[in-house]
């Protein structure tokens, strides 16, 4: 859902609340119309006298209480059905109080009665569930509704003492100043409520937006985020941390000792040792080898719990092995450029010489001799240009089977090998996370070293490409090859820069190689081969959910 889809969202979630809201106030307003109605029935139909009410005209008395009852008593079911719509009830509702109560009010002696006190609570009602017009209009009609019932006898010609009517007047008045002030304080009132609680509305769906942003954020993050109480239990983890430790979402509230022994030893440690800041490594089940850092909730010794961060020692050495590889291209390249002029100007002056110098004296062998090491010291300032290129990694996720299908082919038309010295098994269905033009030279590189070590084709499989998955679910390619061998008192030195077993070699193809590797977030490693024949070189890529961490400028 995009930010204009949350907040259309947010916005009918906020109107659906109000609409809720509105017919909640009708709702209550009409229990109260419901008990008065209901009251001047029941002393109407009782029989029983009670000053003032219904004195002047008990017929008119309990009519106008009967219908104000079943008015109410439908209200009810209109209510609770909403139908008709909200404004549509609150208009007919607050229309017929102030007709109904005036008629009350006219059966009791007017306004002596006290009655017209229920026409402020009408219109009250009308300023908090209406519009500024319409709470005016009420106002006005109840008004109108007193002044009218306050004459009626002297329009009407029956026997009033003119004196009284007159002296009567003020009092409508003041009645109907006090209508107006209580609608217009009303609806003020009303609205100020209502931009108040639109306000709480807008914070409270901006602190939910922003709650399910934070969690979001902490769901996706790199790290593994686990809270643990005190008793040593998980109360909350992203996918991060389930996918390092094995837990599934099931596994909430587990113990921290369950999931993993070694890290739940480093929390005590932790707790003991408030001051140690040692991150030793920790090895889950699943095969990560994480870093933790511990941060204690609440103040000590009366701490609510643990916010445990764990890293993965695996990227963070990617991302280490990718900063020291562009640190060595910066200071490669350099070298390389300035070792590259004076090297061509010796090519040069050892060419001229050749030119010049008879074929059988002793001179001749000397300049071929410069030449020879001088084009020995280019393929080294091109190999370590080559290293310097490598700072930048863009891994993608690669069909390892076509891609070896079209490396043999131009491969062995670049060495003039026939194609099928080469042969690939077990790679149909991996995906691995590689820049493809370094995983080009890695397995050039390791191809070159195999036929390097090998007997001439004679129709026999020299190199085979062996793909598979490890135990941890990463995916592998083995370079295997039938030739004389590492023998084992030099296997550690040949992944050493400038370490060569030829005299023509220049010791930087399987230390490139590795390097690469490690600013992919794979490994390269040797293994003899079956029966301590051959070499076999493992490949190991990184996992597919770490691709896109990899890139580092």
């Amino acid at each position: 859902m995009d930010t204009t889809d949350s907040a259309g969202a947010s916005q009918s979630q906020s109107q659906a609340a109000v609409a809720e809201q509105n017919w909640k106030l009708l709702s209550l307003y009409n229990y109260y119309r419901l008990i008065i109605s209901v009251s001047a029935a029941v002393l109407a139909l009782g029989g029983a006298a009670l000053p003032p009410f219904g004195l002047s005209s008990p017929r008119l008395f309990l009519i106008a209480s009967v219908t104000y009852a079943t008015v109410s008593f439908v209200s009810l079911e209109t209510i609770r059905r909403q139908r008709p719509e909200f404004e549509t009830q609150a208009t007919f509702q607050i229309f017929a109080d102030i007709t109904l109560i005036t008629f009350l009010m006219h059966a009791s002696g007017g306004l002596s009665s006290g009655l017209g006190l229920l026409l402020l609570v009408a219109v009250a009602g009308s300023s908090l569930m209406l519009g500024k017009k319409m709470t005016i209009l009420y106002a006005a009609l109840a008004t109108i509704a007193a002044l009218v019932e306050h004459s009626w006898d002297w329009w009407t010609g029956a026997q009033v003492d003119v004196s009284q009517v007159v002296q009567g007047y003020p009092q409508v008045g003041m009645l109907g100043i006090g209508l107006f002030a209580t609608a217009t304080l009303g609806y003020t009132l009303a609205t100020r409520l209502r931009a108040t609680e639109a306000l709480a509305e807008r914070r409270g769906v901006d602190l939910a937006n922003l709650s399910q942003l934070n969690a979001l954020i902490i769901q996706r993050m790199h790290s593994g985020v686990l809270i643990c109480d005190r008793g040593g239990r998980i109360r909350m983890m992203n996918q991060t941390a389930a996918t390092f430790l094995g837990l599934s979402g099931d596994s909430m509230k587990t113990g921290l000792a369950r999931a993993s022994a070694e890290l739940a030893n480093h929390l005590t440690q932790s707790l003991a040792n408030p001051t140690r800041r040692t991150r030793s490594p920790v090895k889950t089940r699943r095969g990560y080898t994480v870093i933790p850092r511990f941060i204690v909730l609440g103040e000590p010794p009366n701490h609510t719990g643990t916010l445990i961060f764990l890293e993965d020692a695996a990227v963070l050495k990617q991302q280490a092995q990718q900063l020291k590889m562009a640190a060595l291209a910066r200071l490669t390249a350099s070298i390389a450029h300035e070792i590259r002029n004076p090297l061509g100007a010796i090519a040069n002056a050892a060419q001229l010489l050749g030119e010049g110098a008879p074929k059988d004296r002793e001179d001749n062998r000397l300049v071929r001799i410069i030449g020879d090491q001088t084009r020995r010291m280019n393929v080294i300032v091109e190999n370590i240009t080559q290293l310097s290129r490598r700072d930048q990694v863009n891994p993608v996720m690669l069909p390892l089977q076509p891609w070896l299908e079209e490396f043999m082919q131009h491969f062995a038309q670049t060495l003039k090998i026939p194609r099928e010295a080469f042969a690939v098994y077990g790679a149909e269905d991996l995906q691995v996370c590689i820049d493809p033009d370094q995983f080009y030279q890695v397995v050039g590189n390791l191809s070159q070293n195999a036929l390097r070590h090998s007997p001439p084709f004679s129709g026999n499989l020299l190199v085979k490409f062996q793909g598979g998955t490890n135990s941890n679910g990463q995916p592998f390619l083995d370079v295997i090859d039938w030739g004389r061998g590492v023998p084992e008192k030099i296997r550690d030195q040949i992944f050493e820069p400038f370490f060569t077993t030829t005299p023509k070699g220049t010791g930087l193809g399987l230390y490139i190689a590795r390097e690469l590797c490690e600013g992919n977030g794979a490994t390269l490693d040797y293994y003899p081969g079956a029966g301590g024949v051959g070499s076999r070189f493992h490949v190991t890529f990184a996992r597919a959910e770490d691709c896109g961490e990899l890139g580092i400028s």
